[in-house]
Parts: structure tokens; C-alpha cells; sequence
């Protein structure tokens, strides 16, 4: 008679310990610590965020080269660990959106972390090959434009619509809103902050969620305004 094997997260510990696990690995500051191989604070320079983007700005390519693949893989291994174990489809989504949570408010850096696309990116790529190039495909163009915040969150808040359309998993579809909702509010962090410093943009709204402008930081001329 065949014994039926339960997968090792699909009991209630099992799935605690890898959203826990999860969590841990997508907040772990690569880029920060990158940063101060450097010996640059990225929370001190540039946009002041811990991610890829700030870190080539403010350090250089080849370190941002390393700490890309890095943050994306922070979002994709929890997902492949979940599905390599036979997890269900809502427990692999739950790893995703834990992996964004980390990087976004890691216990490591008193919860103010980066923004989480690079990490979700990763999530996204074993949740849905439509969902990956949907993404991808608005990244790149905003990265074009020179607008890579919009792209960042028009790619993301079309991300559920995109899975339900390509008929995904229903869990991966909700969770895409949660991982859109951890955006948005790593977006309007600290918001209102008061007055912004001489060459900042206005403490608004649109600005915030659009362009993920912060006051407290002049608007760089000459770089886009970008998501990590």
C-alpha cells in the first residue's frame, strides 16, 4: 500500500520557518555592505536607499553588477526552495512576498531597508514566465525613458492583473498585490517629512508614489530617478 509524502512545508511549522527563512534571506543588505567594502555608507549618499541603483551611482558599475543578481536572487531562491519541496502554490507565493517584506524592512538595518523590486523580481520569475516579461518589458522601457520609478510601478500594479489574464495561480495573483501594496509604502516611508532642502522637489503625493522622490534629497540632474 503507497504511503502518501507530505511535503516538509505543507505543515504549519514547515511554512514558519521558510516565510521565516525567506524573510531573512531577502533582508540581507548586500548592497549596504557592498557599499562599505567601498567604503561608502549608501544611506549617507546618492538617494540615500541601500539597492543596485544608488550603489552604481554612488560606488560603480561593477559593484552594482554584482549586487543586482544578488538582490533578485534574494527573492527567487525562498520561491525555488519552496517549490523544489513540493510546497502549494499560496505557501510558494507566501515565500515571495516574505522575501520582498526582508528587503524592504530588515531586521539587520532597524527595519528601513531598499525598496524590494529587485527581490521581487526574482519571486516573479518561478511565479509566471508572463509575469517575468511583463515586468521586465516595463522596467526596461522606464529605464529608457529615463523614468524608472513609473515603469517600476506600472509594471508591478499590472503584474495581477497580467496572472489572472495568463491564468496563474490564483495565490500569485493576490500576492502580487501585497508585494505592489510593500512598494507603494516603502515609497511613502517617513511621509511628510517637512521642508525639503534647497534643489529638493515638494513634499507631495505624486511625487512619492510616482517618482519616488524623497524632499530630503536634492533631484538629481543628470540620473533618472530610480527604484532602488
Amino acid at each position: 500500500m503507497a504511503v502518501a509524502v507530505v511535503s516538509p512545508v505543507a505543515q504549519p511549522l514547515g511554512i514558519v520557518l521558510l516565510w521565516a527563512g525567506a524573510y531573512l534571506v531577502g533582508g540581507v543588505p548586500v548592497g549596504w555592505m557592498v557599499g562599505k567594502l567601498a567604503g561608502v555608507d549608501l544611506r549617507e549618499v546618492g538617494t540615500g536607499k541601500i539597492g543596485t541603483s544608488n550603489l552604481f551611482h554612488s560606488v560603480g558599475l561593477l559593484p552594482a553588477a554584482v549586487v543586482g543578481p544578488l538582490q533578485f536572487c534574494q527573492g527567487l531562491v525562498p520561491v525555488l526552495v519552496a517549490v523544489l519541496l513540493g510546497a502549494p502554490a499560496w505557501v510558494a507565493a507566501g515565500a515571495g512576498l516574505c522575501a520582498v517584506i526582508g528587503n524592504g524592512w530588515p531586521i539587520y538595518m532597524q527595519y528601513n531597508g531598499g525598496r524590494g523590486v529587485a527581490s521581487a523580481t526574482g519571486a516573479v520569475a518561478l511565479w509566471s514566465w508572463w509575469g517575468l516579461a511583463f515586468v521586465l518589458a516595463l522596467v526596461i522601457v522606464g529605464g529608457t525613458l529615463r523614468r524608472s520609478a513609473p515603469g517600476v510601478l506600472l509594471a508591478y500594479a499590472g503584474l495581477p492583473v497580467v496572472l489572472w489574464l495568463t491564468r496563474a495561480s490564483p495565490a500569485f495573483a493576490i500576492t502580487a498585490v501585497g508585494i505592489v501594496i510593500c512598494l507603494v509604502l516603502r515609497r511613502f516611508e517617513g511621509y511628510p517629512v517637512g521642508p525639503a532642502q534647497p534643489g529638493a522637489a515638494p513634499d507631495s503625493w505624486v511625487n512619492r508614489l510616482l517618482y519616488d522622490r524623497v524632499p530630503s534629497r536634492p533631484i538629481p540632474t543628470t540620473q533618472p530617478i530610480d527604484s532602488e
